[in-house]
């Protein structure tokens, strides 16, 4: 809960959104490990974690009541696992107001980050395409930044399989 809080402080703080306007929740699907489910002071739902379609049934009853309650709400997704955040910003994007910081947000910031880059060496922002990219882990948030730099580079005039050849993506081995 930290996270959802302190993403909020600084809406409120820096972004002028007034504090009675946010709540943080977290959806509490489970747990699959083993110690927590046995620990009797775990404060989280002691069952195995929800997969597969009882765990999106969850997530479509939560987005449909909020929506209901607060029609014009915007729902961030907040550390979503890379396996599940790519497929609920996808399913929700048209229908409900939705971000994911993750995937969206470090992507833009990064972007940010490689144009003023290219600012400051002297060469200009279009010259985003010319560069090679590596990516070291392929999470929600390296595949985000990705998703958002090649399609910068697609706004600049690239074709899409020029942007991707642009791009290396690696773990922690290499």
């Amino acid at each position: 809960m930290g996270i959802p809080i302190g993403k909020l402080s600084l809406y409120c703080a820096a972004g002028g959104i007034a504090p009675h306007r946010v709540l943080p929740v977290v959806l509490d699907t489970g747990t699959d490990n083993e110690e927590l489910l046995n620990d009797e002071f775990y404060l989280g739902v002691q069952k195995p974690r929800l997969k597969g379609k009882a765990y999106y049934q969850l997530v479509d009853e939560f987005m449909n009541s909020v929506r209901y309650r607060w029609p014009n709400v915007l729902v961030q997704f907040e550390d979503f696992s890379s396996d599940k955040a790519q497929k609920l910003l996808n399913k929700y994007r048209n229908d409900h107001l939705t971000f994911n910081d993750d995937i969206q947000g470090t992507g833009a910031t990064t972007l940010a980050g490689v144009l003023g880059a290219l600012r400051a060496k002297g060469e200009p922002v279009t010259a985003l395409g010319d560069q090679r990219i590596l990516i070291a882990g392929a999470g929600s948030a390296g595949i985000g930044v990705a998703q958002v730099l090649k399609q910068a580079m697609i706004e600049q005039g690239r074709t899409e399989e020029e942007a991707r050849k642009t791009f290396f993506v690696v773990d922690q081995n290499g």
